[in-house]
């Protein structure tokens, strides 16, 4: 028996297995005794099974006790539109005023009345100062907006990932992930202080993290080349319903990224980040109904959804409707049109275009 069937019984335990590695550092190597066979198989399970799986991996990561100072938790999404804010309650203090003595009346009659005496109250404690009203955190998104121009900005969002918190380090990652004009103090490109940073953020759920940590390692910009750990990395951040992981998941099983290659799974994902209006999944799924790949043959549905991607301006979509008018496929053929697709996908830089556009108007200088 190999050393693989012994440690783990079934494609589930693999698949956890990987995850757990995926979440506990990223290593760029499979998990002891996991064969790339036994990985292959463990990401063919059903989706619904490994949406378990996953969820039950990073719960686990969540709830285990954190080695830093705890991170206020924030709600999940687009790190431009999450604001970091500490709540502080302002707590009204009680003071309790001394008891004024009273003198008792005299109750025995008496000739002349008793003179006055003036009773002064108790004299009061001086009052402690206030406290000092709580200062709101400023957001990430503000830091990174302006951590281009201002050092002090930018130290605070170091500060801040390097404590733990989540969506400071992708706001960081994102800036060491691209280049500045020299007239910026912000941080020069860094690719692999970038993908340490994505790790960082993704460990601790971060769905865009997850992504951008499944590009780096397919890319291996960071340093570290592995198509299966992409693969996983894309498959967490669309467990949580991130629409480009969706996308890049499906070309995953359409390519054979990591995994074998799958038409079927493929239009499973892209379907599913068509229905959230993602353009690059709406024209990758029409061109598996376009000629029957993993799912019915209907080339009618396939000009549906390129339409609805060349509606958002996308490129490729235009392409695609232009290669259906010239044809006819999925609608009466029109070369006129196809030609005015082929220049409106050369106008969003499509490079494909140049060539399509030759092919129908050979006179074209």
């Amino acid at each position: 028996m190999s050393d693989s069937m012994m440690q783990y019984r079934g494609p589930e335990e693999v698949l956890a297995a990987l995850f757990a590695q995926a979440f506990a550092g990223g290593a760029a190597k499979l998990p002891a005794g996991l064969s790339r066979a036994d990985l292959r198989a463990a990401l063919a399970l059903e989706p619904a099974a490994q949406a378990r799986i996953y969820e039950q991996i990073r719960q686990h990561f969540r709830t285990a006790p954190a080695p830093r100072a705890a991170v206020v938790a924030r709600p999940r999404g687009a790190f431009g539109q999450r604001l970091a804010g500490l709540g502080a309650a302002l707590v009204t203090a009680c003071l309790v005023l001394a008891t004024i003595a009273h003198r008792q009346p005299v109750t025995a009659p008496v000739l002349h009345p008793a003179p006055v005496v003036a009773v002064m109250p108790t004299r009061l404690a001086p009052l402690p100062p206030p406290p000092p009203l709580a200062v709101p955190v400023e957001s990430v998104a503000s830091l990174l907006a302006q951590a281009g121009q201002n050092g002090a900005a930018l130290a605070l969002l170091q500060s801040r990932a390097a404590t733990g918190e989540q969506d400071a380090a992708f706001a960081l990652a994102s800036l060491l992930d691209q280049r500045k004009t020299q007239d910026e103090i912000t941080l020069p490109k860094d690719d692999k202080a970038a993908f340490g940073l994505y790790l960082q953020a993704a460990q601790a759920g971060n769905a865009q993290a997850e992504y951008e940590a499944g590009r780096f390692y397919e890319s291996g910009r960071g340093g570290v080349r592995d198509a299966a750990l992409a693969t996983a990395w894309y498959r967490a951040a669309a467990l949580s319903g991130y629409a480009p992981a969706q996308t890049s998941l499906g070309l995953a099983y359409q390519t054979g990224l990591g995994i074998a290659r799958d038409n079927a799974q493929a239009a499973h994902w892209f379907a599913q980040a068509a229905a959230k209006n993602d353009p690059a999944a709406q024209t990758d799924l029409g061109y598996l109904y376009l000629y029957g790949q993993g799912v019915a043959k209907d080339p009618q549905r396939a000009v549906n959804l390129f339409g609805q991607a060349a509606s958002a301006q996308y490129g490729p979509a235009f392409l695609a409707l232009g290669y259906c008018a010239a044809q006819g496929l999925g609608m009466a053929q029109d070369v006129p049109q196809a030609a005015r697709d082929f220049l409106l996908a050369e106008q969003e830089g499509v490079p494909q275009a140049k060539a399509a556009i030759a092919m129908i108007t050979p006179s074209r200088n």
